[in-house]
């Protein structure tokens, strides 16, 4: 009996031309990849602001602290100003922020979330805000949920706060933040006016002037605008009997320091929005308030010009009545 030969197998099939672009994608980027590991190893979760202001960078440690609270390892921050998390025990990797790096980094399995709280802008110069607090929001963006606390946090060395034990119990105060690098006009309450609450105050608190060195001098202060450095400011801060100043970077810094302040707020946001409970939060309610504009407006400041010395006088003396008390602190619920 003959036999007949089996049919001969068939040809494999060509590969999908997706697959062979995936390989040859992972060749291609291999040795890129095998950097990027070992530059952030130890960091599998990072978060970054990847903006220009110094407050919002700042607002990263809530962030970062909520993570850590709830059992998060492997954490890193991507930042330009790494001396705002010197000493945190919730970050385990500070890193150059590199924003040429974050899909090679998504690409290797690395968690990397953006945590802003604008949702965009609308002309001529309006932000959107989030409809919660700003610190939640940035919270809400990277995962988190559950109760959270609505304050920054900056850890300072003993020998830093003894440096600035020179000016404990001082009033630290600043005339602008026109100098920053985010100058929003609408922030904006008169140097004159905050001369005037310096006349009112100096006569029974020391005053120390802290800011940039651009900005306008006050008579009769201890000025050390430009003069320290971001920490040593921090410290100051921290010795302070109350912080004088604006909506920004120091109002922030302040509440990470657990330093209270009077924070002239005029019309532009609302302190539900962007302050802490723990503050004298003066804000005008207008009808055209809260606004988020940067600096067009229509009503000549109003929101303002109807906040005087006086009032920021009174303020001073509700928070001093306070002094002694644990700050009061704000927690809210994100789904």
């Amino acid at each position: 009996m003959t036999s007949r030969p089996f049919p001969p197998d068939p040809a494999p099939a060509p590969p999908p031309a997706n697959l062979l672009r995936r390989v040859w994608r992972r060749l291609y980027w291999a040795p890129e990849d095998l950097r990027l590991r070992r530059q952030y190893r130890g960091a599998r979760h990072l978060v970054y602001f990847g903006g220009d202001g110094i407050g919002d960078e700042l607002l990263l440690t809530t962030v970062l602290h909520e993570l850590r609270g709830r059992g998060a390892t492997g954490l890193g921050v991507m930042t330009r100003f790494p001396e705002l998390f010197e000493r945190s025990p919730d970050v385990d990797r500070v890193l150059p922020m590199r924003h040429d790096q974050v899909a090679g980094l998504r690409r290797i399995g690395r968690r990397v979330d953006q945590v802003v709280y604008i949702n965009g802008q609308l002309p001529p110069d309006i932000d959107v805000p989030p409809a919660t607090h700003i610190v939640a929001e940035m919270c809400r963006r990277a995962g988190i949920s559950g109760s959270v606390s609505l304050r920054p946090y900056l850890w300072l060395q003993n020998e830093e706060a003894e440096w600035a034990a020179r000016h404990r119990g001082a009033i630290a105060i600043q005339s602008s933040r026109r100098s920053a690098s985010l100058a929003i006009g609408n922030k904006e309450w008169q140097a004159e006016r905050f001369q005037e609450v310096v006349d009112l105050l100096r006569r029974d608190h020391p005053v120390v002037q802290v800011g940039l060195p651009q900005d306008p001098p006050l008579e009769g202060v201890t000025d050390l605008r430009g003069r320290t450095t971001l920490r040593q400011t921090a410290a100051i801060l921290s010795q302070a009997r109350a912080f004088i100043g604006l909506v920004g970077f120091l109002m922030h810094l302040a509440r990470a320091v657990d330093c209270p302040a009077v924070v002239i707020y005029g019309g532009r946001e609302h302190p539900d929005q962007s302050g802490y409970i723990a503050n004298e939060n003066l804000f005008t309610a207008l009808p055209c308030a809260p606004c988020w504009r940067w600096n067009s407006c229509d009503f000549h400041h109003r929101c303002m010009t109807e906040i005087t010395a006086a009032d920021v006088h009174k303020a001073l003396q509700r928070l001093i009545a306070r002094h002694g008390h644990p700050l009061a602190e704000a927690r809210l619920n994100l789904p």
